[in-house]
């Protein structure tokens, strides 16, 4: 990861696209199956895979998320949202 890439302020939208297409990898489905309102266990993702998703994240952004943030943003299109207001300087 370049250090360019960590410093990208993503917005909503971007990270949202990034997680259905992460979500659609992880359960061999097409992007267009992955519902970003569902919550994650109901898409099929178990807990080891949402962490590994926040990890991802973390990575990508060059940011700390907390593991816990999917019970308070249970969903992509939560998530996403919540994620592109830790993006902003």
């Amino acid at each position: 990861m370049t250090e360019k890439l960590a410093a990208k302020n993503w917005n909503a939208e971007q990270l949202e696209d990034w997680l259905i297409n992460r979500v659609a990898e992880l359960l061999e489905q097409p992007g267009d199956d992955i519902d970003p309102d569902m919550p994650f266990n109901s898409l099929g993702l178990d807990s080891v895979n949402v962490m590994d998703l926040i990890v991802e994240l973390d990575d990508l952004l060059g940011i700390e998320i907390e593991s816990t943030i999917v019970w308070d943003y249970p969903t992509i299109h939560l998530l996403s949202e919540y994620v592109a207001t830790l993006t902003k300087a």
